[in-house]
């Protein structure tokens, strides 16, 4: 991964109030993630690299996504699949936050 693609990861990771466009954004990732292994995420990983360009300058949806596939990756890089947002600890602490 780049040093820019690494530091929009980042980025997008801290603490922070997420806008409608990031929270759809999430969502529409785990809902494609859903039933996807490690080779899968990555792979789709990689697409969204490559449409994605410029991850600095992209919006904030589109870097919510990337951040998701990342995230998702990496996960299932340790668990092996298939993915499930239920067995996701950090989507199930985000649903339990916006909850509150």
């Amino acid at each position: 991964m780049s040093d820019e693609i690494e530091t929009v990861v980042e980025a997008q990771l801290e603490p922070h109030e997420p806008s409608p466009g990031e929270v759809e954004a999430r969502n529409r990732v785990r809902a494609q993630a859903h039933g996807m292994t490690h080779h899968q995420a990555a792979a789709a990983l990689a697409r969204v690299l490559d449409t994605v360009g410029d991850a600095a300058e992209a919006d904030a949806p589109t870097r919510a996504a990337l951040t998701e596939w990342h995230r998702i990756t990496a996960l299932l890089a340790g668990h092996g699949g298939p993915y499930t947002p239920e067995a996701d600890p950090y989507a199930q602490g985000q649903l339990t936050a916006r909850r509150r």
